[in-house]
């Protein structure tokens, strides 16, 4: 019987392991937005050597992309723009005002996907790519998109994937 992988329950983010293990201490990202977090991996970059005057190719070598994970917080605070967009508060600490340039250069983290059922993914060593997408419509809503790409990590592989045991 295989293993059906449904839903998201939560997304945990801490600090970025490139050793390979994860931390122990993860927390729960923010309020990811119904029906965005997503697993894709880009088809092989595919090389193919013929001998003239043949269609088959004689050698075909892949080079395999690693899966990427999307996902859109809503409902994030002055800090989320800080710690995910980069940036610092330019205002107090009791009125926080986002100030932004875009020279800020944001750390590695490491990203666990928890799902409702199935596989869950942890990412120990994770770049993270986040950018403000608003419709300011009246029927809009303000969210933050992410897209984490997983790293190399010293052991271990850079994306896993272990059934749930509950």
């Amino acid at each position: 019987m295989g293993l059906i992988t449904i839903g998201l329950k939560q997304v945990k983010v801490g600090e970025a392991a490139p050793t390979g293990t994860m931390p122990q201490t993860l927390a729960k990202i923010g309020k990811v937005y119904k029906d965005t977090c997503k697993i894709n991996q880009d088809a092989a970059d595919v090389t193919e050597h013929f001998e003239e005057g043949h269609a088959s190719p004689e050698v075909r070598t892949k080079a395999k992309k690693i899966p990427k994970v999307t996902f859109s917080l809503m409902d994030c605070d002055v800090q989320m723009l800080i710690d995910y967009i980069g940036g610092e508060n330019v205002g107090t600490e009791q009125a926080p005002k986002w100030g932004f340039d875009g020279d800020e250069l944001n750390a590695n983290k490491a990203i666990y996907l928890e799902t409702e059922q199935g596989l869950d993914f942890e990412i120990p060593n994770a770049d993270i790519e986040a950018v403000i997408n608003d419709d300011a419509s009246a029927k809009g809503i303000f969210l933050v998109d992410f897209t984490i790409t997983p790293l190399a990590v010293d052991a271990g592989k850079a994306i896993r994937a272990t059934p749930k045991t509950t």
